[in-house]
C-alpha cells in the first residue's frame, strides 16, 4: 500500500513539472494579429486583376486570411496549417466584368490567430485606373515640310499634350532637348528655334502620364537657303482637313527627278481628271498647304506662283482622263499634258482582309461560298465596282470595325483573282507612301484603331497603282 502511494505521489510530482515546463515555454494566444503593411488604396478597372498585397505578424500563429465582398461574390479564406508567426499576403482578384468604372468598393480584409483572435483593415478599390498613353498633337511644324532660312525662328515648335493627370514631356533633336515636369489634363509647349545650318532636322516628342503611360510622336522638316526638296505631292483637295481625311495621307506622290541639277526642284505626277477643268496643286509637305503651295500664274501660262496656302490659284486640267503634270521649281515653271494609258485593264478587282465591312453582317472574312469565317483570303474578297467612264477606276463603300473574336491584325490587301492569290496588290508601306500600291509585291496595310468605326469610300486605279481611302 506504501509503494502505490510512494508511486502516486512520484507520478503527480513529475506531472507538476511537465505541466509547469509546458506553461513556461506555451505562448499566450491572447495576441492580436497585427498588420505591419498592407496596400490599403488599389486603382483598377473592370475586368481587369489587382492585388492585395501586405504582410500580418502574430506570435500565437496565423490561422487564416479572409477577404470578403459581396457585392463582388468575393468570400475567400486562406487557411495557414503551419500557423507562421509571419504572414505575406499575395492574392489576386479580377474585378467583375460588369462593374462600374469610377466606382468606389471597400473590401475587408480579415486575419485570425491560433487563438481565433481576429483583426480587420479595409482595401479601398477605386476603378479609376489610367492605362491610355497621354495624346499628341503637334501643330507646328507641318511634317515633312521645308523651311527657308531667314532673320530666325525658322522652327516653330506648337504641341498640345491631354491626359487624365500629364507628368513629363521630352523633345529630342540635334538641335534641342529638353525634359519638363508637366502636369494637369492639357498642356501647350511652345518655342521658337534659329536655325543657321541647312539640313533635315527631327524631333522626337514623348509624353509620360502620372501612372506612367508614355505616348511618343515625331515631326521632319527640311531646313533650306533655297526652295529644294526631298518629295512633292499633287492635290485635288482645297483645305487642310480635307487633306487628311483620307487614311492614307495625301495620295498623290509624284516622281523626283535624279538628272544632275534637277534633284530637288524637278517633279512629274499623274493624275485621272474625273470632271472636265479639274484643278490641281502641288504642295511639298504631307497634311498641310502651309507653309508652301504652288499653283497657276493666272497672268503667265506654264508658270507657277509660290503660295502659303490653299488661295494660290489651281492648276487646271482642262478634259476628261489622264494627265502627267510637271513642274521645275527652278524657272517655277509647269506643263500639263494628256495620255492615254496602254495597260490592259482587270475584269474585276476585290478587297481582302480583317475588319473591313461591306455591311452591316458581311465582312472580308466572310467566305462567299459557305458563309464560314476565313480573313485574309481570296475566297473571302469582296468586289469593288467599275466606274462607267472609266476601266481603270474601281470604288467600293466600307465600313471599318474591329474584327470579333479575332486577335489578328484589321487591314486589307488587293487582288484580281476569286480563285486564287495573284494577281494581287499591296502597299508601299515600308517607302513611307501607303497611297502607292504595289503588284505582286508590298506590304500588308493594317488600319490604326483611330481608322474604326468609320465609313469610308476606296478608290482604287490599277493604272496609277493608287488607293484612296476618303470618310464618307
Amino acid at each position: 500500500m506504501k509503494t502505490i502511494k510512494a508511486k502516486l505521489v512520484v507520478l503527480m510530482g513529475l506531472l507538476t513539472i511537465l505541466l509547469g515546463c509546458g506553461d513556461d515555454d506555451s505562448v499566450s494566444v491572447d495576441s492580436i494579429p497585427e498588420f505591419q503593411s498592407l496596400n490599403q488604396q488599389v486603382s483598377s478597372l473592370p475586368g481587369e486583376e489587382f492585388l492585395f498585397e501586405g504582410i500580418v505578424t502574430d506570435p500565437a500563429g496565423i490561422k487564416s486570411v479572409n477577404f470578403k465582398y459581396e457585392a463582388w461574390f468575393l468570400d475567400k479564406t486562406i487557411m495557414k496549417d503551419s500557423l507562421p508567426e509571419t504572414y505575406t499576403i499575395s492574392y489576386k482578384f479580377k474585378v467583375p466584368d460588369d462593374a462600374t468604372e469610377f466606382s468606389v468598393h471597400t473590401i475587408p480584409v480579415t486575419i485570425t490567430n491560433a487563438g481565433n483572435v481576429s483583426s480587420t483593415k479595409e482595401v479601398v478599390v477605386t476603378l479609376d485606373k489610367d492605362i491610355a498613353a497621354p495624346s499628341i498633337n503637334i501643330n507646328s511644324p507641318v511634317n515633312g515640310a521645308t523651311i527657308l532660312i531667314g532673320d530666325g525662328d525658322e522652327i516653330n515648335l506648337d504641341i498640345d499634350l491631354a491626359d487624365r493627370e500629364l507628368a513629363e514631356l521630352k523633345i529630342e533633336s540635334s538641335i534641342l532637348n529638353e525634359t519638363l515636369a508637366i502636369s494637369g489634363a492639357s498642356y501647350n509647349y511652345s518655342n521658337s528655334i534659329n536655325v543657321t545650318d541647312e539640313g533635315d532636322y527631327e524631333f522626337i516628342i514623348t509624353a509620360t502620364d502620372a501612372t506612367g503611360n508614355e505616348a511618343t510622336a515625331s515631326v521632319s522638316v527640311s531646313v533650306v537657303s533655297d526652295l529644294q526638296f526631298n518629295a512633292m505631292y499633287l492635290t485635288d483637295e482645297t483645305s487642310d482637313t480635307a487633306l487628311n481625311q483620307d487614311i492614307f495621307g495625301i495620295p498623290f506622290s509624284t516622281v523626283a527627278s535624279e538628272l544632275s541639277g534637277e534633284d530637288g526642284y524637278v517633279f512629274t505626277g499623274r493624275y485621272y481628271s474625273a470632271a472636265a477643268n479639274s484643278e490641281v496643286r502641288f504642295v511639298p509637305q504631307q497634311g498641310s498647304f502651309k507653309p508652301f503651295t504652288f499653283g497657276a500664274d493666272p497672268s503667265n501660262p506654264g508658270k507657277l506662283l509660290l503660295g502659303q496656302d490653299e488661295t494660290v490659284a489651281p492648276i487646271i486640267m482642262p478634259g476628261v482622263g489622264y494627265y502627267e503634270v510637271a513642274m521645275d521649281i527652278r524657272d517655277l515653271s509647269y506643263t500639263v499634258t494628256p495620255y492615254t494609258p496602254t495597260d490592259t485593264p482587270y475584269d474585276q478587282v476585290y478587297i481582302l482582309g480583317r475588319g473591313i465591312y461591306i455591311d452591316a453582317v458581311t465582312s472580308t472574312c466572310t467566305n462567299n461560298n459557305d458563309g464560314s469565317t476565313q480573313c485574309w483570303h481570296f475566297n473571302s474578297g469582296k468586289p469593288f465596282a467599275l466606274s462607267t467612264y472609266n476601266l481603270y477606276l474601281w470604288t467600293i463603300d466600307v465600313t471599318l470595325k474591329d474584327q470579333p473574336n479575332d486577335a489578328g491584325a484589321n487591314g486589307f490587301i488587293l487582288n484580281a483573282n476569286p480563285s486564287g492569290w495573284a494577281p494581287f496588290w499591296r502597299v508601299d508601306v515600308a517607302g513611307g507612301d501607303p497611297s502607292r500600291t504595289i503588284p505582286g509585291g508590298g506590304n500588308n496595310y493594317v488600319f490604326d484603331d483611330s481608322a474604326l468605326n468609320k465609313d469610308y469610300t476606296f478608290i482604287f486605279d490599277t493604272h496609277l497603282n493608287r488607293i484612296i481611302a476618303k470618310l464618307r
